[in-house]
Parts: structure tokens; C-alpha cells; sequence
């Protein structure tokens, strides 16, 4: 007996189409289409992630939503589903990014000539306010484990705006890229030693583990110009933080962070370990320390918890720099980072 293949099935009010999935991303939807992926007993089998079917082409992943909505924004049409991975849905997406820039700006000071990279840039929710921000002579670099979202953004953000440069990093991640190849630490930031202005990265931290952390801080230490900074949300393990969350939290979800996966970093979910990440102060100095990095002030304070009544942003934050005596970063596995290490991850 021959095995039904996967097809996704497309409903378009009396329309209908059945589809390979290797087809899905050049198929011509519509706002409002009903997907379904079939047969329903191989669906089944699939992760399903922040309500889409993640099913394997033969050299990729793709989400498959229920519904496919389209997102009309500023002269763009996205996907919703994809928006919905940035943790907020169509009617934040552009104040969203805007209080992102603006609290950029604020703490780290941005100029229309740098260089920025985004670590989780996802479907290109800031990279479409730095638009607004850069000049022909700056560069944007977005980085994101989600590959429908680094496509979408190379095929409509960069063709108009080839400053702005889009790079897939399929490492695996439970929740946004289950099928993921590699791991975090088998990817080098795309770009040259000592070339990076700003670094930013909004709730990135939060679905990492502590290996995860420390290869991409000794990357920002490696690409950082010697007066560059970072940006890096992230979820401040304190008792004080959990009593309050537990009183006045703002997250959604019960924030606990009582699952310990390594020294000072913690999971909140035993099922989804990286849907929500905490870190105490004494695992983010040791692993900034490790990485040749330095905080360049305080913590910004999050209203996560709702601990701080005079929040900064919605999570906690490391402004980060590169350490004074550093000379250069080692990778991950202690040893020193060539500056071959960027050119190699350019042809990736």
C-alpha cells in the first residue's frame, strides 16, 4: 500500500487547492485563506508551534498556519502569522517597533551612518523603523532561526533597500524552529571583526540556554567596533522579581523561572524549556565576563514582574561593551576566533 504524501490543503471561499509543500512559498495567498495540512493522521505527528504545523521539505522548514492573514503596513503585506512570533499580533506591530528604536536610541545612542545587526530579527518588525533612522550609508543585518520570516524579508525589505540584509540561522529551537539542523554555536555573525556600531537583540536571551548566551556574546565582542554596545533584553532572576510576579506580573503566563537548567539559569516551562528563560545576576556577569564583554551601566529595569513601578522596558536589560583589556574574544570553545571566522559564515 502507498503512503498518501503531505499536501496542504488551500480553502478560498468555493476555491480550492492541494498543494506540495514544496510549493507553499511561492503559492499566491490571500488574507483570509484556510490551510490545512493532510493527510490528518500524519498532521497529527507534526510540532505544532504558536498555533502553526511545522512540516520538512526536503531542504527546509515551513510554518503552516490555519488561517494565512496578511498584514497591510506601510506599504507592505505580512504575513500575521509571522508577526504573531514576535510574542504580539498586527495592532502592536508598528508602535511596537517604534518604542524598540526609540528606547535604542535613548540608552545607546544610534546615528544614521552605523552599522546595525539584530540578533531574532523575525519578520522585520524594527528593521522597518530603522528605515526611518539609517542613511545610503548605513547597513542594517537582521538575524533570525525562523527561515519563512528571513525569506519574507529578503524578498520585500532588501529588493527595495539593499542596505538592509537578511541571514537564516537554522539552529533548532523547540518553539521557533523545531526542525532546526544546527545549533546555535555552529553559526558565526555574518559580518567582519570590529564592525558592528550596535548590537540589539528584544527577547533573545529568553529562549536560550546558557551555552546558547555565551557564544553569541564572545560573537558580539568579536564584531563590536571598540565604542560599540549591545542591547540585550533579558529576564532578571531575583526573588524579589518572582514575589512580585506572582503578585502583579504582566507577562500572561505565571512567570515562576523554578526549573533549574544550569548555575543561576532557570526554565519556567518543563515541556518548552527555552518559552521562557531567566538569568540571576551572578550567571549574566559570569557569562559577560566570559565572553570579553562588560556592562556599560545598570540594569535597565523591566516591568516583566511588575516589581518596577518606574520600568525602562518590558524586560530587564544588558547595555553591554566590549571589555577594556580585551585583546580578542575566544569562541565558544576557548580558543581564539580568526578573523577568517566571518568570511567563513558568509558563504553560509
Amino acid at each position: 500500500m502507498l503512503r498518501e504524501p503531505v499536501r496542504i490543503r488551500i480553502t478560498r471561499g468555493e476555491q480550492s487547492w492541494s498543494i506540495d509543500p514544496a510549493a507553499f512559498e511561492t503559492f499566491g495567498f490571500e488574507d483570509g485563506d484556510l490551510l490545512q495540512v493532510t493527510p490528518i493522521e500524519k498532521a497529527a505527528g507534526f510540532p505544532v508551534t504558536w498555533g502553526d504545523v511545522n512540516v520538512t521539505v526536503p531542504s527546509h522548514a515551513i510554518r503552516v498556519p490555519a488561517r494565512y492573514g496578511l498584514f497591510e503596513f506601510e506599504g507592505f503585506r505580512i504575513p500575521v502569522h509571522l508577526i504573531s512570533l514576535t510574542g504580539a499580533g498586527p495592532e502592536t506591530f508598528g508602535w511596537m517597533g517604534q518604542r524598540h528604536v526609540e528606547l535604542y536610541d535613548r540608552f545607546t545612542g544610534l546615528a544614521p551612518d552605523m552599522t546595525l545587526l539584530e540578533v531574532g530579527c523575525g519578520i522585520g518588525r524594527d528593521a522597518l523603523q530603522f528605515l526611518k533612522l539609517l542613511d545610503a550609508t548605513g547597513r542594517y543585518i537582521g538575524i533570525d532561526v525562523t527561515r519563512d520570516s528571513i525569506l519574507w524579508c529578503q524578498n520585500n525589505i532588501t529588493p527595495r533597500h539593499l542596505n538592509f540584509t537578511f541571514h537564516h540561522f537554522d539552529a533548532e529551537n523547540e518553539l521557533y524552529n523545531p526542525h532546526g539542523r544546527k545549533r546555535s554555536m555552529d553559526f558565526a555573525l555574518p559580518v567582519p571583526d570590529g564592525s558592528v556600531d550596535r548590537i540589539f537583540l528584544a527577547s533573545v536571551f529568553t529562549h536560550l540556554f546558557e551555552e546558547e548566551v555565551l557564544h553569541y556574546m564572545r560573537e558580539f565582542a568579536r564584531v563590536l567596533k571598540p565604542d560599540g554596545k549591545v542591547y540585550a533584553s533579558f529576564f532578571l532572576h531575583t526573588p524579589e522579581a518572582l514575589a512580585a510576579a506572582r503578585r502583579a506580573g504582566t507577562t500572561g503566563w505565571a512567570a515562576k523561572f523554578d526549573i533549574p537548567l544550569s548555575d543561576g539559569v532557570y526554565a519556567n516551562d518543563p515541556v518548552y524549556p527555552r518559552g521562557a528563560v531567566a538569568f540571576t545576576d551572578a550567571a549574566m556577569r559570569r557569562l559577560i565576563a566570559q565572553a570579553g564583554l562588560r556592562l556599560a551601566r545598570p540594569y535597565l529595569k523591566g516591568g516583566w514582574s511588575g516589581l518596577h513601578a518606574d520600568s525602562d522596558d518590558g524586560q530587564d536589560v544588558a547595555i553591554l561593551m566590549r571589555a577594556a583589556d580585551r585583546q580578542q574574544a575566544p569562541r565558544s570553545d576557548g580558543t581564539a576566533a580568526p578573523s577568517s571566522l566571518a568570511a567563513e559564515a558568509q558563504g553560509r
